[in-house]
């Protein structure tokens, strides 16, 4: 079948600061050295993740050779603001010029502010737990606004925010790395909702063009048994539906990360021989991303969605090139509905730093070889998405 998509459809990659940057003292870099984080110390070049802070052009030139519309990055706090209420427009010119760099090859960018990474102070002091962090978010964003704004086509407030939020404030798998409470987890999400909702009204006043999202995490959560689907119906709600509610309508876009289904189990998330799993240990699911895709459509009929992530786990290419197909495949049956999905984010460019997971998942169209000085090869799967950008679509 042919799947040819709207002209005006485009088609990108991702990655993150503190994910591929280079001389960076973060407290990923912290926890990691607490051996908190899996596959980190034994890795070569672990410090150096992608060196994309001083030599980015090898990541934009393979954007480039792929052949993408949109690079989505995000903007690491830490560098831009060092110290509380203190700028750095040293940090600030070299993100400019990484800007500029894709722009100069006709790219258009997808800027996060907030993507899993927090300056050390903003962390010591509470982070996003305390009140504080609406403040300080606001001095960082609208000097990031002020920055960039001229050289950013769309811009994401913050990146998964409920995920990030749990497992910092209340699993304590994210740093500082220690155990919380539902009460922090559940303050933290009011904050950056507040966070969001202040730099939405500020920007719009400014710069009424402007466009402003979210990345939301949304897995397909289902169970087995009524108990267990129960559970999922409960979880889903908490996890997708409740913060976006203390958004309400302050979206020009709906981004969603899809990454597979989650099977839930009163003892935890729960795997079956019967199904697909990427090696990072979700579902293959592409049914599940257009069950979300219309359950937003519900939601927000008058709002455009960007799948801004949507990737897989997968080191020997095997899962990904159908996976790429049969996601896209489900987007283009959501269109010819009706629902407003204007763009596709692929995560990831190559082979990068997967937070708690260190090195261990290869999300990459790109293998990195780390041991030999973060040698760049292609997988297949980089050909296939090449042109699928090429043709706007594909046949499968």
């Amino acid at each position: 079948m042919d799947y040819k998509f709207p002209k005006d459809f485009f088609f990108g990659v991702s990655n993150a600061a503190a994910q591929v940057e280079d001389g960076l003292s973060d407290p990923w870099l912290k926890l990691a050295e607490q051996d908190k984080v899996s596959c980190f110390k034994n890795v070569a070049h672990a410090k150096d993740r992608l060196r994309f802070w001083t030599n980015p052009n090898i990541e934009i030139k393979l954007a480039q050779e792929l052949g993408v519309d949109v690079f989505r990055m995000s903007f690491e706090w830490s560098r831009l603001v060092p110290e509380k209420n203190t700028w750095d427009q040293e940090s600030a010119l070299r993100y400019r010029d990484i800007l500029l760099s894709l722009k100069s090859k006709d790219i258009k960018v997808m800027a996060t502010l907030f993507h899993h990474s927090v300056p050390t102070w903003f962390q010591d002091a509470g982070g996003w737990s305390k009140r504080e962090s609406v403040d300080d978010f606001s001095f960082y964003s609208k000097k990031a606004l002020d920055a960039f704004s001229d050289l950013v086509d769309w811009w994401i407030t913050l990146n998964e925010p409920v995920p990030w939020s749990y497992l910092t404030y209340k699993e304590g798998i994210f740093p500082p790395g220690i155990k919380g409470s539902i009460r922090s987890h559940n303050q933290s999400l009011k904050n950056m909702a507040k966070a969001h909702n202040s730099f939405y009204a500020f920007a719009h006043q400014s710069h009424p063009s402007i466009k402003i999202g979210l990345a939301h995490h949304m897995g397909w959560h289902r169970g087995r048994g009524i108990f267990n689907k129960l559970l999922a119906i409960v979880t889903d709600y908490l996890t997708h539906w409740s913060f976006i509610k203390l958004i309400g309508k302050n979206m020009d876009f709906f981004g969603i990360n899809y990454y597979g289904a989650e099977w839930m189990t009163l003892k935890g998330p729960a795997q079956y021989p019967d199904l697909e799993y990427s090696d990072a240990g979700r579902a293959v699911s592409p049914l599940g991303l257009e069950v979300q895709l219309k359950r937003i459509h519900k939601r927000y009929p008058d709002t455009p969605i960007i799948i801004s992530e949507n990737g897989v786990g997968d080191d020997e290419d095997w899962v990904r090139p159908a996976y790429i197909h049969e996601h896209l495949a489900a987007i283009y049956k959501c269109i010819n509905q009706g629902i407003q999905v204007i763009g596709y984010i692929h995560w990831t460019l190559s082979d990068n730093f997967e937070w708690s997971d260190g090195y261990g998942p290869k999300f990459g169209l790109v293998k990195v070889e780390r041991e030999k000085n973060l040698k760049r090869t292609p997988r297949e799967s980089f050909e296939i998405y090449k042109e699928i950008c090429k043709q706007k679509g594909f046949t499968f």
